[in-house]
């Protein structure tokens, strides 16, 4: 089975499982390959959403048709050869009723792409089935064997590295760095995308699942990806997990930060969200308070200032979404964009100012 730091960048044709969790936050795996990756998109398989398309439940997709089980998919004159499974679940286990499905894309020579916890390469049903249909397994968040300790390499980068950090999980980090790579490239400048967590690596083909690294190689693994772009790149924007207050999830940002010593960060941040999502005992600080923080933390390795603030305001009006853009932008004293909603320009402007300023 390959290891997840792989570059994989054959053109997939690709049918999703979201199997009774077709939601934007349940299946934001499959909304993520949807909005940024290269390939194509054929399928949903959802038997509680049949007849449904993925712009209607997920908001992207366009009429990429729902159907029961894959047997319908290819009764359509579909042929996808990967099967991604869109959701994870609290405790990243398979869910039951997600094992038939699975079993019948392994069968029928389908690849199937994992993101989960629970690996499935190592459950013997699931193997026999793969080599029965001569199928690959891609367990992304299993951790490569070839494990790294962080040694400050990127004190000394040659590209510019824009490291996205958050008030909480689940805020849009990754979109908010594939919505700056874009832009970038659109405007002539090569921009790198580093891969953190299991979506951004089934969109970019490689990359480390940081959470599921031991803390010791955590840094290191950010810090060898980094590396293996710095120089041949003008940007390499590296995606944020966590939070530095989540109670839960700090040290995977921590890692994140000491391993890719950005030369800048941009706070992201839920429009009125006041605490910490799965800890709501824990409340969330000013922005102000937030990027006094992050840079702190970074000010005896490498100074990396918070250059601006991405905003996620989905779900609000118009109105009331440039309020509290306005809001955020008193409270943090710099720009603020939603970037999906308005576009990055705003926050790519911020960078390329910094970047300009350091000579890089």
């Amino acid at each position: 089975m390959p290891h997840s730091v792989r570059r994989d960048f054959r053109k997939r044709t690709i049918v999703h499982l979201v199997e009774g969790s077709c939601s934007p936050r349940s299946a934001k795996t499959t909304r993520g390959i949807l909005c940024y990756s290269p390939h194509e998109s054929v399928a949903l398989i959802d038997s509680t959403n049949v007849g449904r398309t993925a712009q209607h439940l997920l908001d992207a997709g366009g009429d990429i048709p729902i159907e029961a089980c894959l047997a319908d998919i290819q009764r359509r004159g579909l042929k996808p050869d990967t099967l991604v499974i869109g959701v994870n679940p609290v405790g990243g286990r398979v869910p039951p009723s997600f094992r038939r499905h699975i079993l019948e894309a392994l069968e029928a020579g389908l690849d199937v792409w994992s993101g989960m916890h629970q690996f499935l390469g190592d459950d013997h049903e699931f193997r026999v089935a793969a080599e029965r249909g001569g199928a690959d397994i891609w367990d992304v968040r299993r951790p490569p064997q070839d494990l790294p300790v962080g040694v400050g390499a990127m004190m000394t980068n040659k590209s510019y590295c824009a490291l996205m950090v958050g008030t909480d999980c689940a805020l849009g980090k990754m979109t908010v760095a594939l919505e700056l790579q874009r832009t970038a490239r659109t405007r002539g400048l090569r921009a790198e995308f580093i891969a953190t967590g299991q979506t951004g690596m089934m969109i970019a083909g490689w990359g480390h699942p940081v959470d599921a690294i031991p803390g010791d190689f955590m840094a290191g693994c950010v810090e060898k990806d980094c590396l293996s772009v710095d120089g041949q790149c003008d940007l390499i924007l590296v995606e944020g997990q966590g939070s530095l207050i989540h109670p839960g999830y700090s040290p995977v940002t921590l890692g994140l930060m000491h391993g890719a010593m950005p030369d800048a960060m941009i706070l992201c941040h839920l429009a009125n969200k006041s605490t910490i999502g799965t800890c709501e005992h824990v409340r969330i600080p000013s922005l102000r308070a937030m990027a006094d923080l992050y840079e702190a933390v970074q000010q005896h390795l490498k100074p990396s200032p918070v250059v601006a603030g991405a905003l996620n305001t989905h779900g609000l009006s118009d109105a009331a979404a440039r309020a509290a853009l306005d809001a955020a932008a008193a409270d943090l004293g710099l720009p603020v964009t939603d970037p999906v909603r308005y576009g990055p320009e705003v926050l790519l402007e911020a960078l390329e100012a910094h970047r300009r300023s350091v000579g890089k």
